[in-house]
């Protein structure tokens, strides 16, 4: 899923913020983002099959690689 969902499938808010892994390099850049609910953090711990879309109302995670069959989803499987 590469592209920001419009709404949360699950609650149906639209604040849907970009879960980023790792050790991000702090900037003024990200404090915005940070601040603003654009981006979450995701922690340093990346499976490979981790959700890239998180809802700020509800918390409900999307975006994942793979779905619970392990079959790869397609934008359209995740709407």
């Amino acid at each position: 899923m590469t592209k920001r969902p419009r709404k949360c499938p699950r609650c149906g808010s639209e604040r849907i913020a970009e879960i980023l892994y790792g050790l991000p390099a702090f900037s003024k850049e990200l404090r915005l983002d940070l601040e603003t609910g654009r981006v979450v953090l995701g922690g340093c711990e990346v499976t490979g099959n981790d959700p890239r879309w998180r809802c700020i109302k509800c918390g409900h995670e999307m975006g994942h690689l793979r779905g619970a069959s392990g079959a790869a989803l397609g934008d359209e499987d995740l709407a």
